[in-house]
């Protein structure tokens, strides 16, 4: 096939993945991406480097998003929306700009790669959205990416205690959310080191259910971990503004089965990941089945191809890897083969990519 020309729904990390592999073998790849810029929530993380880098995946993302932004096989449509998408000989979709005119190009083949959506907290007893120093673990990434140091909302102060809580969202049968969102636990870990190195007089606590490993590394980090952090196996049952804004937790002790009151400057809400928003109708008009957990149950389904997190919860190196399985998959539908690709960004080093093209295993 000539030309062959894909789309990618979702211009985050997993979706620019994804077109750069196609891309680097000859596909044209228009990027949809409903928000203003690329690059999606992991785009909003902080680098986590203490002495040396933590592998976050913070600056994957960069890396990523520069390359697809500048690759001449790329088109990336920002602020736009899939309108409408047919199937036939090649699948016909208009994208609509917000606001703006409707765009009508053609494509051979289909790429759902639009992420995750979070977990609005504002449902939890921890008042969220009423009580400014509580917030999300998106808020913190955000937060360290602005000011470098993590301080309380309501005064810019710095927090002398502050803590976690874990699985906000996520493995609660009550709300249907039976898995593990993965990034949660790393992130929260990281994070939490990294403030106590840039202030180290910041206690800090993490309430949890289990911790989740991460990485080659997981058991050192994590007995390093230990040594700075405070770890309570428990979940917070209420949260309360008390005097100075701060926050008091109640939660039931573990080791002496009694019920136990703590106050915080700060608290931060490690809330997890759900299925993006219109996955449901974008997976009803192509064909794709979802699973009951409301993420796609299949990779591929004639010519439609899902990647990263629309799967399941992942982490960032998971997603990059996810999405350049599914472009190996796309390039052999597409009957695209050949040599290797020019070499991918993955790490602070460009290496080469362990793609092999279609066919030549």
């Amino acid at each position: 096939m000539t030309n062959p020309k894909v789309l990618v729904v979702g211009g985050g990390i997993g979706g620019m993945t994804a077109a750069l592999v196609l891309a680097r073998f000859g596909a044209e790849v228009d990027i949809v991406e409903r928000n203003r810029r690329l690059g999606g929530h992991a785009a909003e993380f902080a680098c986590k480097a203490l002495e040396a880098c933590v592998k976050c995946g913070a600056c994957l993302v960069a890396e990523t998003l520069e390359a697809a932004a500048t690759h001449p096989r790329i088109s990336a449509y920002t602020d736009s929306r899939v309108e409408a998408i047919t199937s036939g000989d090649r699948f016909a979709y208009t994208l609509r700009k917000t606001p703006g005119t409707a765009i009508r190009g053609e494509a051979d083949a289909v790429v759902i790669a639009a992420g995750f959506g979070t977990f609005d907290p504002s449902t939890k007893p921890y008042g969220y959205g009423r009580f400014p120093n509580i917030i999300t673990n998106l808020d913190l990434e955000r937060m360290l990416r602005a000011n470098v140091k993590a301080v309380r909302p309501s005064d810019g102060g710095a927090p002398k205690r502050m803590a976690f809580i874990q699985c906000v969202g996520s493995r609660d049968a009550k709300l249907g959310h039976l898995w593990c969102s993965q990034f949660c636990c790393g992130a929260a870990l990281r994070a939490a080191r990294l403030i106590r190195r840039r202030q180290p007089q910041t206690d800090i606590t993490i309430f949890f259910i289990d911790i989740q490993t991460f990485g080659r590394d997981f058991e050192s980090f994590y007995r390093e971990s230990q040594r700075e952090i405070r770890f309570i196996r428990a979940i917070p049952g209420d949260a309360f503004q008390v005097e100075d804004s701060g926050i008091r937790l109640s939660y039931m002790d573990d080791s002496s089965r009694q019920s136990r009151e703590e106050v915080f400057d700060l608290v931060v809400l490690s809330t997890g990941m759900v299925p993006p928003e219109g996955l449901a109708q974008t997976a009803d008009d192509l064909g794709l089945a979802l699973a009951p957990s409301g993420y796609v149950a299949a990779q591929a389904h004639r010519g439609v191809f899902a990647a990263g997190a629309v799967r399941g919860p992942m982490r960032i190196e998971e997603t990059i890897a996810d999405a350049r399985h599914t472009a190996c998959q796309v390039l052999a539908f597409l009957g695209i083969k050949g040599g290797s690709p020019e070499p991918l960004v993955v790490e602070r080093r460009t290496i080469v990519s362990h793609l092999v093209a279609p066919g030549r295993g």
